[in-house]
């Protein structure tokens, strides 16, 4: 018993050295892609022309999260999430982990993928891995969709090649917005999202609408959403308003073609609701952009992308896209029947 007892004081104060180990793998991890994209992109530490995104943070390896990635990213980089220059892309926690840094001031951008091979290193064996090794990937391409639309031919092999192992679309698209002055929380919401794609854009635009026409203006006040139909607008409203299905605040619904016909471009109902009076505004909202011409006539992979950045002429100009089908009040019972499964929202609403 005596045996037993110290042996397992032995392993319990093992542990947190265990952990330590584990993030200063990590923490290297970080500072070495860090100091091989620099070096690849020709740029200095504190160079506001850098965009660093990772999945760090959100991936796990090997039972290991990944966060203490993110601090060797800031220490070898100098940049950082409150300077808006460094974010973190959602996904899976069983998904590679990646760095990605693209220079806005050429349009290059640098990939690399961790081994997860290395990661099993002491820290002392790690810092002897030779960089290949450490990634399974580094791959460098010009991602400036203004440049790609007159090189097609190096976009298609960055696409269809897949340099950034499958995203491709997800980084290429945030990297440009943010290169064209995209605002942190919009490049946030992104983020959630994975990708940047015209649906997330039409979220601000009926965000901004929404916000315009029933502002918040006390503490009691927040905004619900029946989205019907659903599409990547969602995501955004989640971020941008803690609209979230966990708190009640989003309900999300598909529709059939036939009813998408009926109410042409419905984006769904948004209530401004209080908690106090259990009483809300609501507006039935359309969406358009069909009127906005990308311009672009190239490969499918940049059209998309090319549409992300002529949306950002709009953003202060919602009701460009955004109109509205119907205002209406609301009371809890109203809500109840929107909210609930077997009730169609649209029908409670009388647009349909």
């Amino acid at each position: 018993m005596r045996s037993m007892v110290i042996s397992m004081t032995i392993l319990l104060a093992l542990i947190p050295g265990m952990a330590l180990a584990d993030n200063a793998i990590m923490e290297q991890l970080g500072s070495r892609a860090a100091k091989i994209a620099m070096q690849e992109l020709d740029v200095e530490k504190g160079n506001t022309s850098l965009l660093i995104l990772t999945d760090a943070g959100h991936v796990i390896v090997e039972g290991q999260t990944t966060q203490a990635a993110i601090k060797g990213l800031s220490a070898e980089s100098g940049n950082s999430i409150g300077d808006g220059n460094l974010f973190q892309v959602l996904r899976a926690h069983f998904k590679p982990l990646w760095f990605y840094f693209f220079d806005k001031s050429n349009g290059e951008a640098v990939y690399l993928q961790a081994d997860n091979e290395a990661l099993k290193s002491s820290p002392e064996a790690f810092s002897a891995i030779p960089d290949d090794k450490v990634f399974s990937k580094i791959s460098k391409a010009f991602v400036d969709i203004d440049y790609l639309e007159n090189h097609t031919d190096e976009g298609n092999e960055t696409f269809n090649n897949k340099s950034f192992n499958g995203n491709e679309f997800s980084l290429v698209s945030i990297s440009n917005v943010w290169a064209r002055g995209g605002s942190f929380d919009f490049i946030q919401a992104t983020c959630f999202h994975d990708h940047l794609c015209p649906g997330v854009t039409s979220g601000l635009f009926l965000a901004k609408y929404v916000e315009e026409k029933l502002p918040i203006t006390n503490s009691n006040e927040s905004y619900k959403v029946i989205s019907c139909p659903n599409w990547c607008k969602e995501d955004l409203l989640q971020m941008r308003w803690d609209a979230t299905p966990g708190k009640s605040g989003m309900f999300v619904m598909a529709l059939t073609d036939k009813e998408k016909k009926a109410v042409p471009g419905v984006a769904g109902i948004f209530i401004r609701w209080n908690d106090t009076t259990n009483e809300g505004d609501a507006l039935v909202l359309a969406y358009d952009s069909s009127s906005v011409q990308n311009g672009w006539t190239g490969p499918a992979w940049g059209s998309k992308i090319a549409s992300d950045v002529a949306l950002m002429d709009y953003t202060d100009s919602p009701d460009s896209f955004v109109s509205t089908i119907k205002e209406f009040k609301v009371d809890q019972a109203t809500l109840s029947l929107m909210q609930n499964a077997g009730m169609h929202p649209l029908k409670v609403a009388g647009v349909l």
